[in-house]
C-alpha cells in the first residue's frame, strides 16, 4: 500500500489545470504581474479560509478504495497502462481497475466534480517592503512564514529554494474544486524537471522535489486564492508533503 500511495501521490503532483477564455476581471491580469500581485495581496491582516477539505460521500469513499486496492494488486500493469494514455486524456476503463465500467464512470464523475471546503480559519499577515512581499501566520499555515515574493525579479522564494515564474492560469468555467472561474499565476521549482511515468518504475531509488506557489482571484466573489505546495522524495521515501490552499 505504501508503494501504491506514493505512486498515486506523484501522479497527482504531476497533474495541472488548463485554460483559455477571458473572464470579467478586466482590472486584473493586465500583463503586468507586479501590478497584479499588488492588487491580489494588500498589506495587513487577512482572515483566510483554509481550503484543504474535500466533500466526499460514503459511496465515493467505497469506490475509491476498490480502485486503490486493484491498482495495488496490479501495480506493474498499472504503470504500463498509464504510459498508453495520452497527456491530458482521462484514463480509460479497464477490468483490472477493480470496478465495473458503470462504477468507474461514477467514480470519474465524482473526481471531476470535487468540491474543496474550508476546515478552519487563520490570520495571514502580509507585508510589502522594498518590492518584497512576505507573510506571517500560525498553526497550520506557518509554512507561509518562509515565503517571499520578489516583485523586481518575479521570483518566489521559499526558504532555501527559488521558484521561477512558470505559467498563467485562466480557468474558464466553474466546474472545479473552487466552484468559480478564476485567473492566476504560478511559480514552480522542480528537480528533476519533466518527471515522466517511466521514472516511476524504480520508486525505491527515486529522488524528486517540487515546490509550487499559485495565486489568483476568484470571479464569483473577488477573493484572492493562494496555494503553497511542497513535495520531496528521497530514495523512494516522502520527506516533505504539504498543500496549503487558502482564500481571503
Amino acid at each position: 500500500m505504501k508503494k501504491l500511495l506514493l505512486l498515486l501521490w506523484i501522479i497527482l503532483s504531476l497533474a495541472g489545470c488548463s485554460n483559455s477564455q477571458p473572464t470579467t476581471n478586466n482590472k486584473l491580469f493586465t500583463g503586468d504581474i507586479r501590478a497584479d500581485l499588488k492588487s491580489l495581496i494588500t498589506a495587513g491582516d487577512h482572515t483566510a479560509d483554509i481550503m484543504d477539505g474535500v466533500m466526499q460521500t460514503p459511496r465515493q469513499v467505497s469506490l475509491t478504495k476498490k480502485f486503490q486496492d486493484a491498482v495495488q494488486k496490479n501495480y506493474d500493469w498499472f504503470l504500463d497502462y498509464m504510459k498508453t494514455v495520452p497527456d491530458g486524456e482521462p484514463i480509460p476503463w479497464h477490468e483490472k481497475l477493480g470496478v465495473t465500467k458503470t462504477e468507474y464512470e461514477e467514480l470519474m464523475g465524482y473526481m471531476n466534480n470535487i468540491e474543496v471546503i474550508s476546515t478552519g480559519k487563520e490570520v495571514i499577515t502580509c507585508t510589502i517592503k522594498d518590492d518584497i512581499i512576505s507573510f506571517k501566520s500560525h498553526g497550520k499555515l506557518s509554512d507561509f512564514d518562509s515565503l517571499k515574493i520578489d516583485l523586481k525579479t518575479n521570483t518566489v522564494i521559499l526558504g532555501q529554494y527559488r521558484l521561477p515564474f512558470s505559467d498563467s492560469s485562466n480557468i474558464t468555467n466553474d466546474k472545479n474544486g473552487l466552484r468559480s472561474k478564476w485567473k492566476g499565476y504560478t511559480w514552480k521549482m522542480e528537480e528533476p524537471k519533466g518527471l515522466q511515468l517511466e521514472d516511476l518504475n524504480d520508486l525505491e531509488h527515486l529522488d524528486y522535489k517540487q515546490y509550487t506557489f499559485t495565486i489568483g482571484r476568484l470571479e464569483k466573489n473577488g477573493k484572492t486564492y493562494m496555494s503553497l505546495k511542497g513535495r520531496e522524495i528521497e530514495s523512494g521515501e516522502k520527506l516533505v508533503d504539504f498543500e496549503l490552499p487558502v482564500i481571503f
